[in-house]
């Protein structure tokens, strides 16, 4: 089950050591009973499951998914793509990249960032030809000035997402 995406600012969540503990928890197994974490956490179960939804409303629980392995599926391409939008593109143009990338499932994260690059872009897919098509698809919309693509050659550390979670990141 995931949760609709609300933005949240860091300063507007106040998390109280139960709320702390029990992210812990389920950022390690999202799939704990609320039993179980009742009696860890000292509370009913209704409790747990109130905190719960309150987390889950608030924005701070985004949702709960499998963390499948793209490799087991084919998927063992991974680049990362840095592109560059041409300064007197239309911004129907670079609306237009932006929509063939958040169309494309192959793109796994799109970042918007400062400097010289305009967006970071993660892919993982079977083939090199593969991200030679996307970059085609981008480029036919006349809004590329550059693009530039790093090969993955090793997964040295991936925490896409949060979880599990060490202490030190939760605020107190």
């Amino acid at each position: 089950m995931a949760t609709a995406r609300i933005r949240v600012r860091a300063e507007d969540v106040v998390l109280d050591g139960v709320d702390r503990q029990l992210l812990l928890a389920l950022s390690r197994d999202g799939r704990q009973a609320a039993a179980g974490l009742a009696k860890s956490l000292g509370l009913s179960r209704q409790a747990v499951a109130d905190r719960i939804r309150d987390l889950e409303r608030r924005g701070v629980i985004r949702g709960y998914r499998a963390d499948v392995d793209p490799r087991t599926l084919g998927l063992s391409v991974r680049a990362i793509l840095r592109l560059t939008l041409e300064g007197s593109a239309s911004l129907d143009k670079g609306k237009e990249v932006r929509r063939r990338l958040l169309a494309n499932p192959m793109v796994r994260a799109i970042y918007h960032v400062s400097g010289e690059d305009c967006y970071v872009v993660e892919v993982v897919c079977r083939r090199i030809e593969d991200v030679n098509a996307l970059l085609g698809d981008l480029h036919a919309t006349r809004a590329i000035q550059s693009s530039r693509t790093a090969f993955v050659l090793e997964t040295v550390l991936d925490k896409h997402g949060l979880g599990p979670l060490e202490p030190e990141l939760i605020p107190e």
